[in-house]
């Protein structure tokens, strides 16, 4: 497209002014066009300062913009991200794909810089101010099985991790749900589905990637339990690079029925971060709670407790804690 033309040849020439006339040039378009171009970039928040006479160039860095190009620059894989769609605000990414799902292809991704009502685990709200996390939702309708949802939620939570280790350096653990640094939430996922009638097969599923980002605060319900990158780093960190390496890490181990044939390798590495192997836990749900000891975790990615009675259970979904 013309306009990410005109930003590459900015970004080349960025300590100096480049007119229009050369744009128009270079580019084999109208003076009009450059100018419509110039438009459409600012409004996605390109920050270009024009100069009667001399023309335009960049000011900042702008590579943290949430656009689609940007973040393609970053994907190297061949299923995920071929589509990506960007909004400015949306209510949820993962209530748009459900709405959308029949329109929607294998892989295609929605990013949001704001969720007004950002959904998490339980019916929990995540919170998503603008301009400050990763909001995104990735549609899977290839290869995705009942039984093995809790294989892909897994594989997603260790791309998210691997992701973060080579964008920050930092080394996350994870809980049962979540993602913490410090001891504190930096991501929560919510893997859901949807299924055919009465056949049960799974017509689509949707990984949804909360990431407190670049977030300077929190509101006082959550601040003592949750952090984002940019507090542990004492910097921002770069969204459209993490986004990139983040999607880089799903493609190798979903893609192509990865998490099936690496499962052994994906559950062992998920059981170290996890840190719960031979832990007493309780976990809770909304009609019971069971408490007993981790002692592993089974080739569907529910986890084996050792009850206090002597039973076992297995354990796919609840709310889990240390005791």
């Amino acid at each position: 497209m013309t306009k990410y033309k005109i930003l590459e040849i900015l970004r080349e020439n960025k300590d100096s002014f480049v007119s229009g006339e050369i744009l128009s040039r270079k580019l084999n378009v109208s003076r009009t066009a450059v100018w419509k171009g110039i438009k459409s970039l600012k409004e996605k928040g390109y920050l270009i300062e024009g100069i009667n006479n001399k023309g335009y160039r960049l000011t900042g860095d702008n590579k943290n913009i949430l656009s689609e190009y940007e973040i393609k620059k970053n994907i190297k894989g061949k299923e995920l991200g071929k589509n990506i769609f960007c909004f400015e605000k949306i209510d949820s990414t993962n209530t748009y794909i459900k709405l959308n799902s029949s329109l929607l292809k294998h892989g295609d991704i929605v990013i949001a810089d704001e969720q007004t009502k950002g959904r998490g685990r339980m019916e929990k709200v995540f919170y998503s101010p603008k301009e400050s996390g990763i909001y995104m939702s990735v549609l899977f309708k290839k290869n995705i099985f009942y039984d093995s949802l809790k294989l892909l939620s897994i594989a997603s939570f260790i791309s998210v991790c691997r992701g973060i280790e080579k964008c920050t350096g930092f080394s996350p653990n994870l809980t049962w749900n979540d993602i913490n640094i410090s001891g504190k939430k930096i991501c929560g996922i919510l893997t859901e589905c949807s299924l055919e009638g009465e056949s049960g097969r799974v017509e689509y599923s949707i990984v949804g990637i909360g990431i407190n980002a670049n977030n300077s605060f929190f509101p006082k319900n959550i601040k003592d339990k949750t952090t984002s990158l940019k507090l542990e780093l004492g910097k921002e960190v770069k969204r459209t690079e993490l986004i990139g390496e983040i999607i880089n890490e799903m493609e190798k181990l979903i893609c192509g029925r990865r998490y099936i044939s690496e499962r052994k390798n994906i559950l062992e590495e998920y059981m170290k971060r996890l840190s719960l192997l031979n832990k007493k836990v309780e976990i809770k749900f909304p009609e019971k709670k069971i408490i007993g000891k981790v002692t592993g975790i089974n080739d569907l990615g529910g986890l084996i407790i050792l009850k206090e009675n002597g039973k076992k259970e297995i354990i796919y979904t609840g709310e889990l804690s240390h005791i």
